[in-house]
């Protein structure tokens, strides 16, 4: 199963993909009822297994991205990482409706030299008919799986897809001078599949260390850091809504974010403000987080209401 599901905040679904390294079928999709039941797999056609760590939901659609990077395991043989950059493959992303049966509905639009390892969100732009992906594209599209590359790029990027043309196009959002690697984080779950205008990423920099995170506006290009400071890093931002209900501002709420003191050797949870930035506590833990830990948030109302 795939790594990053989603869940609908307005129906309650929750929506997956699982994917075959060595077997037909190589990706299947499939969604759960609000109740935990499963619907019967659809099969996705896609050439050969292919590394999709993430995709992303709009009201009425799956984005499926079939990208660059692909499994080949006699690389293993070989010594080598099975996961590599296939330079003769068109990226591409899906675009099939939720509760189709099978895949022949579905509509694939074609994105040169993109791989994003994650996909912050998607909606549909009634005004334009276009499916709007926000997502972070990363150079060298394999950097993460082999050895690390002190010149990898990670671009919080606009993709734009039209399924009626079939064409594409593609922008960075934050202006030149602003570049910074940006992965690992969210948007505001509230409104997942929905039109955002705000995203809480890690500052992935210097790389693969996390200094911080940013506020990003995602219709002006506008950012704000958060830094941890002198020796200390980091991991995922998380944000949560100030309300568990859809209602209130997008962004009134807290980031959570994981820290670690390399000069005090203290780990802590530091709980910022997310509309102005302030902190407004930091809780010291009892022992070392590390870094890339990877979670989720969960109150206890949704624990008592689950099947």
């Amino acid at each position: 199963m795939i790594a990053h599901p989603k869940v609908d905040p307005v129906t309650k679904e929750m929506f997956a993909l699982s994917y075959d390294v060595i077997h037909k079928p190589y990706l299947k999709y499939f969604y759960f009822s609000p109740d935990g039941n499963k619907s019967p797999d659809v099969e996705i056609p896609i050439d050969g297994p292919t590394m999709m760590h993430d995709f992303a939901i709009t009201e009425n659609f799956v984005i499926i991205p079939d990208q660059q990077v692909v499994f080949k395991m006699h690389e293993l043989l070989r010594g080598g990482s099975p996961v590599v950059y296939d330079q003769n493959k068109t990226a591409r992303f899906g675009i099939l409706p939720k509760y189709a049966k099978n895949a022949s509905g579905i509509k694939w639009v074609e994105v040169d030299n993109c791989f994003c390892f994650h996909l912050w969100n998607a909606w549909e732009d009634a005004a334009t008919g276009e499916i709007v992906v926000i997502g972070s594209c990363m150079t060298p599209p394999d950097s993460i799986f082999n050895e690390s590359d002190e010149h990898l790029k990670s671009v919080l990027s606009e993709i734009r897809l039209n399924p009626t043309t079939g064409k594409s196009s593609r922008k960075p959002i934050l202006a030149s001078s602003d570049q910074v690697n940006l992965e690992a984080g969210m948007v505001n779950k509230n409104l997942l599949g929905r039109k955002t205008q705000f995203s809480y990423l890690a500052v992935a920099e210097p790389w693969p260390k996390v200094s911080g995170f940013a506020k990003v506006d995602l219709l002006t290009g506008k950012m704000e850091k958060f830094l941890y400071g002198d020796n200390r890093y980091g991991g995922e931002p998380y944000f949560l809504p100030k309300d568990a209900s859809r209602m209130g501002g997008e962004d009134e709420g807290y980031v959570l974010c994981f820290v670690h003191d390399e000069a005090a050797c203290q780990s802590e949870l530091l709980i910022v403000n997310a509309a102005d930035l302030r902190l407004e506590a930091s809780i010291k833990l009892p022992s070392r987080v590390p870094y890339g830990f990877h979670g989720t948030f969960i109150r206890s109302e949704e624990l008592n209401g689950q099947a």
